[in-house]
Parts: structure tokens; sequence; C-alpha cells
């Protein structure tokens, strides 16, 4: 049973998806093979927005669930539409229809069947830090589309792309359409976020200072279920596998994620907020960072006051 909250239908509610725009991708072949399925000539060339298709499935699996007109979503010509969209957004924003630098891009898709594109950046990363604690570009692209988890996530290699602290929320979440699919709706993600301070205490590793994700736990039993992060899918690894939070855990069915679970790079199952440990490397994951890897810490790091954890 969906215990979804009535679906707004203000112009002010959208669905919606977050794209790298990167002029790197023109030289990925894995960045060309996600769109076959798309009977486009279009859908043949190399194109600077990672995982495109995959961002216009999900959006379209979202607008049916909402019960919205899906027809500016369907075929072909909504994935043409959606590209020649995003190069004239780069246009009027950047002036440059192929501008090159890393941006994210927001696509917003509302009840009315209107697109709305913003974006921010320019975004360095993915970005890995050598042994003499220099940024190096030669390995973006495996990070965007990584042939192993286990990189990601090396203690050796990976860890010079350690940019995330991790904590888990045990204040539970109820699955509803809104942890399901991704919208402007995201009360239960800011609130997750809200309980950070601005400034970390142990924010710093190699020289770089770590951005904070929180992962959110649901209310199906007493053994809080991880759902997903407010910003990043996440894998943890079990033995010589990578399992990411199963679909009827209730979180978001991310691009990245689809793209993982279909190479083999990790396995669905439910994983409890009590089987992961402190100081565990994890990797995360979204449709405008790439691949990337986390350090899980303890809330008592953050907060003085150590009972609230």
């Amino acid at each position: 049973m969906d215990n979804s909250p009535g679906v707004p239908t203000s112009d002010a509610f959208n669905i919606i998806s977050t794209i790298r725009s990167d002029a790197l991708l023109l030289r990925s072949q894995d960045n060309i093979r996600v769109n076959v399925t798309i009977n486009s000539k279009l859908a043949r060339l190399p194109v600077q927005f990672y995982m495109l298709s995959y961002h216009r499935d999900r959006m379209l699996a979202s607008a049916k669930a909402f019960g919205w007109d899906i027809s500016p979503l369907e075929g072909p010509e909504a994935f043409e539409k959606l590209l020649h969209m995003l190069h004239d957004h780069l246009q009027s924003e950047h002036n440059d229809r192929n501008y090159a630098a890393p941006l994210m891009l927001r696509i917003a898709f509302s009840a009315n069947g209107k697109f709305t594109i913003t974006s921010t950046g320019p975004h360095l990363g993915p970005a890995a830090i050598d042994r003499f604690r220099h940024p190096s570009h030669v390995n973006r692209l495996s990070l965007l589309y990584p042939r192993s988890l286990f990189t990601i996530a090396d203690p050796l290699l990976g860890a010079s792309y350690l940019r995330w602290r991790v904590f888990i929320m045990f204040d539970r979440v109820t699955p509803n359409l809104f942890t399901r699919h991704k919208t402007s709706h995201r009360q239960q993600y800011e609130k997750a976020l809200g309980l950070l301070p601005a400034l970390p205490a142990d924010s710093f590793v190699n020289g770089v200072q770590l951005k904070t994700e929180v992962l959110i736990v649901n209310d199906v039993n007493d053994r809080w279920e991880l759902m997903e992060g407010c910003r990043f899918t996440p894998y943890f690894q079990r033995g010589n596998k990578w399992i990411t939070p199963a679909t009827k855990c209730g979180g978001n069915l991310g691009t990245t994620r689809r793209w993982a679970l279909e190479k083999g790079l990790c396995e669905e199952g439910v994983l409890h907020g009590g089987s992961v440990k402190y100081n565990e490397i994890i990797v995360l994951s979204n449709g405008a960072r790439g691949f990337q890897s986390g350090i899980v810490r303890k809330w008592k790091s953050l907060l003085t006051n150590d009972t609230k954890q």
C-alpha cells in the first residue's frame, strides 16, 4: 500500500532529474551505448550529456506513476527534443551550444508538460588526487563509467577519490511516491540534511575537504532498512560483492544505479542500518557526479551532544 500524500498539481511541483554536461563524455563509447535502445540517429552519435536516455526513461516512469500525460516523454522524438533543449540551454546561459566545462543541469517536468532547465557550475570533478596530492583528471571517465566499484573504493587507489563523509539518519521514513521518484517535493531529504552543521569537525582526508551525505532508512520494520542517500545511491561491499538497497526498500531508482546493475557491478539487497560499520568505505553515485567514495562516520563526530546519534 502506498502511503503517499496527495500529489501536488501546481506548476511549482515537478518531476526532476539532474544530469551532467561534460565535453569529456564525447570521447566515451559507454555514453553512446546507453542510448542504443532509442530509435534515432541522434542516439547513435557522441553526446556530452551523461546517460541521457536513462534520465528520460526515469522521468517517463515517474510521470506514469503520478498519472500525468506522458506523451512529451515518449518515443525517439522526446529524446531528440530533450537533447535539443539541453543544447539550447547551454547556448542561452553559457553562449555556446556545446559548452565544454562540466555542468550540472536540472531538468524539471511539470504536470502540464512544461520542461524547465537550469544549471550550476562549472564543476571540475570528478577528479582524483595523485600521490603527490595534485589533482589528476586522467581517470575522470573511469569515475563516470567504472569497470568495477572495487577500484572506486580501494583503500590505496580509491582513497584518492574519497569525497564524502556519510551519516545514517535513524529517524525512519515511510516509503511513498516522493521517495521512489525524484521530485521537487524533498522535505524528508531537507530534514535529514538540516541536521548537519555548516562546518564539520573532521572533514579533511588526504588534504581534501570532504562534503557530507546522509542516508535514510525506512519504517517497514524495526531493522532500519537503508533506502538511499539524500544526494546519492549508496553501494556497500559485502564479501566479494557490492550491494545497493533493493527497490522494495522504497528509495529512488537512480540512473547510475540502473547502469551499475545492468553491468553487473552490483546487486540489489536489503541492507540494515545496524550492519554498516563506522569508517567503512562505501561507493556513492548519481547522474551529475558519477561514482565516488565516502566514509561512514558517527553522528557524534558532528554533534557536541553525543546522545544525538
